[in-house]
């Protein structure tokens, strides 16, 4: 496992608006106009957004606290020893993988009830063009003891997630994604789950309306 120097994870702690606040608050009042298919996937998508973000997040605290611990002076190293940070970025980063799979899967549920609104084309095209490396990525992850029982992992390629040598990505087996694709992977689907949870089905001018606070 790659030790970096250097954290090249994007900060995703400034993506604030609090998208399971304005859901309870849908919960609360009710959510007209929608079908129960469309509420349930749009609830679901809501929490995993969130797990993916918060794993995230975590995992890049992860290399902040390894840069630490290879900063700390020399004489606190030799009482207490060094600590592995790292060794927690594995757990993290492949929770927020698998939950933007489900989220990839959840997205066209949503797209394809009526009662949903259109999702804007940019954010789509955006989202999808990574869906393919999120795949790869998750599908390693998930099935890596088969990989190891047919023989198909080379030498020195890493069964779980981990930070590649130049410290911009993940890197499971043969597959990696950049950390600023998944972050930009994470900001679209953020604006995507904050457009369908305040935009209900088009009314009958033929443009979607809001839905009231």
């Amino acid at each position: 496992m790659a030790i970096p120097s250097e954290c090249r994870m994007s900060d995703l702690s400034g993506v604030t608006r609090s998208l399971m606040g304005s859901l309870m608050v849908q919960l609360m009042v009710g959510e007209r106009g929608l079908s129960r298919k469309t509420t349930l996937y749009r609830r679901n998508f809501i929490r995993l957004l969130d797990k993916a973000l918060r794993e995230y997040q975590e995992a890049r605290q992860t290399i902040l606290d390894q840069i630490g611990e290879r900063n700390r002076p020399v004489e606190d190293m030799s009482k207490q020893g060094r600590y592995l940070y790292i060794i927690r970025f594995p757990d993290h980063v492949e929770s927020c993988i698998s939950a933007v799979r489900q989220l990839y899967k959840l997205l066209e549920r949503i797209k394809s009830e009526k009662e949903s609104p259109p999702i804007p084309r940019d954010l789509r095209k955006a989202v999808e063009k990574m869906r393919p490396l999120i795949v790869n990525i998750r599908d390693a992850i998930e099935h890596m003891e088969e990989r190891i029982q047919k023989d198909e992992i080379a030498p020195g390629e890493p069964v779980m997630a981990t930070v590649s040598e130049d410290g911009d990505a993940v890197l499971v087996s043969k597959y990696q994604i950049k950390f600023k694709d998944l972050a930009m992977v994470l900001e679209k689907m953020h604006e995507i789950a904050f457009y369908v949870l305040t935009i209900k089905k088009m009314d009958p001018t033929g443009l979607p309306g809001e839905i009231p606070a």
